[in-house]
């Protein structure tokens, strides 16, 4: 799998839900045959690193779709 700001075969959008009852959606760049798990964890710590209130770190709370 590939950095969250780098094309690499395919574009996922990985929505997380925040504490504060907001989802955060982020695009992963990431191969077709990328592992959900993956993707998550890559799109939670994009988003811990930002100034954004926390985001829940539960998989089953991520909606995650393949858009590109």
């Amino acid at each position: 799998m590939s950095d969250i700001d780098g094309p690499a075969g395919g574009c996922w959008l990985v929505e997380l839900a925040g504490v504060d009852g907001r989802r955060y959606a982020y695009r992963v760049y990431a191969d077709r045959s990328a592992l959900p798990g993956d993707l998550f964890w890559s799109a939670l710590h994009h988003h811990d690193e930002g100034p954004l209130p926390r985001a829940f770190d539960l998989f089953d709370t991520a909606l995650i779709r393949l858009i590109g």
